[in-house]
């Protein structure tokens, strides 16, 4: 029987896990786990991509370094080239100055030309090589031996006042070899006579008789009365026109046939100066300049290089518009297009211009303007017309 009391009751204990922990906590404490490996394994995702861009970035600075150091290597060693080259050209030239003194002209004619082929614009080769030219036209000239023998001139005794007069009225009438042949007299028997102003009239004559020359197809002639000349006195600025477009000319010459593109760069740079220039041939530089300029279009189609020798055409046909180049410059231009030809090729290059009509020249007080043509010239002529020499009373007075 029990009595009246009544036990408390005990609340009951939640139970507990091996390690005394509710299910509400092991449940609550889930979350953060996950959170917190999710957090270790970003750090080391940050970790792993910083070393990836630090090597990277080295990869990149090493890639970079290697190339600089391949630019420096090559440009030293174009440098190093250059210098060679110069240096070998230079010796080339010695050799030729040593084959002028030697009289080996045709020697030194071959380096000269050597050295234009690899350098077109080194003048001390260009000087030497129109100079050269120069002396073999004056020096290769046979004298005809006379059948019987020539007494030599009779000494003009007149007084040096008269001769120097008579000096004058040659002058006037623009006789300059016999006016030169008259102050030689008086050079020869007066020696004392009016020193400075015989000086520059003989300058005056040889200056004149050297364009003279030059109009009239004489290069190699007038350029040595410049040579002559500039014993007494520097030249003007006209003179120097005449002789650098003698002297461009010759160049071309020089070259002429066999190297067709250094032609084409000499003959240029009279196209819009003294286009009508020409030597005892009659060939005006226009003429020259264009039939280079066709010579390497053709030789590009011959080395089957169509679209480079169809533009070399177009370069032809805007120069001077010739009918008889167009079967060649359609063919070729259908090569580089379609690569089937429709008609065969006729030869289009000529040595012997037709007589045509050319630009007029410029007055020679202007300066000639290198390069090529910028514009469409008219028909290349062979005539070249002068402008008035200076009179007697415009006598430059030399230095010394």
């Amino acid at each position: 029987m029990t009595s009246g009391r009544t036990q408390p009751t005990r609340p009951k204990r939640p139970p507990t896990g091996s390690q005394g922990e509710t299910k509400e906590t092991r449940v609550s404490q889930k979350p953060l786990d996950q959170k917190q490996g999710l957090s270790n394994r970003g750090g080391w995702l940050s970790i792993l991509m910083a070393v990836v861009l630090f090597i990277g970035a080295l990869l990149l600075i090493s890639s970079v370094s290697g190339w600089l150091g391949y630019q420096s290597g090559q440009n030293q060693r174009y440098a190093q080239v250059t210098v060679t080259v110069d240096a070998y050209l230079t010796s080339q030239l010695a050799q030729a100055v040593e084959d002028v003194s030697n009289e080996n002209y045709a020697l030194a004619q071959e380096r000269l030309m050597y050295i234009l082929s690899v350098k077109p614009n080194y003048q001390p080769a260009m000087d030497l090589l129109v100079d050269i030219g120069v002396i073999m036209n004056i020096t290769a000239t046979p004298t005809a031996v006379p059948a019987t023998p020539t007494p030599s001139p009779t000494p003009d005794l007149r007084p040096a006042e008269e001769m120097f007069s008579s000096v004058l009225a040659l002058i006037t009438l623009e006789e300059w070899t016999p006016a030169l042949d008259t102050l030689a007299n008086l050079r020869r028997i007066n020696p004392e006579y009016k020193i400075v102003e015989v000086d520059g009239l003989i300058y005056l004559c040889l200056r004149n008789r050297g364009i003279e020359k030059i109009l009239n197809r004489d290069l190699e002639g007038g350029i040595y009365d410049f040579l002559l000349a500039e014993q007494f006195g520097p030249l003007d600025g006209e003179t120097e026109n005449y002789r650098n477009w003698a002297r461009l000319y010759l160049l071309g010459n020089a070259f002429w046939g066999a190297y067709p593109e250094q032609a084409a760069y000499y003959y240029g740079q009279l196209v819009s100066a003294a286009p009508s220039i020409t030597d005892a041939s009659g060939v005006s530089a226009f003429y020259r300049y264009w039939a280079s300029l066709l010579q390497i279009a053709e030789d590009l189609a011959k080395e089957e290089k169509w679209c480079e020798s169809s533009e070399g055409m177009v370069h032809v046909l805007g120069t001077w518009d010739q009918a008889y180049v167009y079967p060649t410059a359609t063919w070729v231009y259908q090569k580089c297009l379609l690569g089937t030809p429709s008609v065969t090729p006729t030869p289009t290059i000529t040595t012997t211009p037709a007589e045509t009509e050319t630009p007029s020249l410029p007055a020679p007080s202007e300066s000639p303007t290198p390069g090529g043509p910028t514009n469409t010239p008219g028909t290349p002529t062979n005539t070249f017309t002068p402008s008035p020499s200076p009179s007697p009373s415009s006598t430059p007075t030399p230095g010394g």
